[in-house]
């Protein structure tokens, strides 16, 4: 079947699917979504190797965590693409303002990583706010994502293009596809897009779904800005555990940070030591308190003068945890 087709026929038993879950499920407290279609059972994201638009590598479970609200197109795209990020944004600026949480992230992933870099991607996404993840990177990694999701996407070389300078287009699928916090294809909208449908059936969908909590999260954060001439400062938060297995952190890492490690502070017969920890371990179901004057972060080499940190949390070679936060100043409470 060709992937065209494959798209359509996902699409269409998707809905026929959900209507017949929809029909069986009348008694349902959550009222249905209007325009969204909800798959009877989510499905797990395929599996991939792609860069974020920091070129950080990622895979699927990039999408745990958060509910994300993903997008197909790319850069050059002059109409659909952009109308469809800025539909998104404005429906998430309404959820906020109505006082609906958690908010979902924006995901654009790039269907022209030959053109799309990391760096491009960065620039491109910062028009849609600091909620907003892009996504490119080789195009057989790309393919797994998209064809497990049944995304379409061809290369479109003008016919007409006089100058020969080899310029191109990218058709591609228009639906949003909606990932729950268990990193699941949950539900999906067809285009086009309004703000509206999304505002009414986002929370809908949220409601209905059921609970998760990620294995790893952080709370009670507070990262001190470095004091004027200072290129060091500290990291207090409390790690939980949501999971039955161990999690263990390797290293930290931040983009706008030269280095960060964990430290352990202690004081013996008036006597301050300072001591790098190589790794931490979190129990099952378990929190570690990360404090003033005992387990800390330490955050060196600042690179800019940007009030926000992210801080990444890394088990051997994956990604854990990212945070983002804004800094402390030093003594405030």
């Amino acid at each position: 079947m060709k992937l065209r087709k494959f798209v359509f026929a996902l699409v269409l038993g998707t809905a026929m699917a959900a209507g017949i879950w929809m029909a069986m499920n009348v008694q349902r407290t959550v009222p249905a979504p209007t325009t969204a279609t909800v798959l009877p059972s989510p499905i797990d994201m395929p599996a991939f190797s792609l860069l974020d638009q920091e070129g950080r590598r990622i895979d699927r479970n990039v999408f745990v965590g958060q509910w994300d609200l993903v997008f197909f197109g790319f850069t050059n795209c002059p109409d659909v693409c952009p109308l469809t990020l800025q539909t998104l944004s404005a429906a998430r600026r309404k959820l906020k303002e109505i006082g609906h949480a958690p908010l979902p992230r924006i995901v654009l992933v790039s269907v022209d990583p030959e053109r799309d870099t990391p760096a491009v991607l960065a620039k491109y996404i910062a028009a849609y706010g600091d909620h907003t993840l892009g996504i490119t990177g080789e195009l057989d990694e790309l393919r797994k994502l998209t064809g497990g999701l049944g995304i379409f996407f061809e290369k479109n070389v003008f016919e007409n293009n006089t100058g020969n300078d080899g310029s191109y287009s990218v058709d591609h699928s228009a639906v949003v596809i909606v990932v729950d916090p268990a990193g699941r294809f949950h539900s999906l909208f067809s285009g086009s897009h309004v703000i509206e449908n999304f505002v009414h059936d986002l929370p809908l969908i949220m409601a209905s779904a059921e609970v998760f909590k990620p294995p790893l999260v952080a709370s009670n954060i507070e990262i001190i800005q470095p004091l004027p001439g200072a290129s060091v400062s500290a990291g207090y938060l409390t790690l939980t555990n949501n999971s039955d297995d161990a999690i263990l952190i390797t290293r930290v890492t931040s983009p706008q940070y030269g280095a960060v490690s964990l430290h352990q502070t202690s004081v013996e017969e008036n006597v301050a030591r300072m001591r790098p920890v190589a790794e931490l371990t979190i129990p099952p179901r378990d929190s570690i308190h990360l404090k003033p004057g005992g387990l800390h972060l330490m955050l060196m080499q600042q690179w800019n003068d940007n009030d926000r940190v992210t801080l990444n949390f890394h088990s051997e070679d994956t990604i854990v945890l990212s945070i983002s936060t804004i800094l402390s100043s030093p003594g405030e409470n």
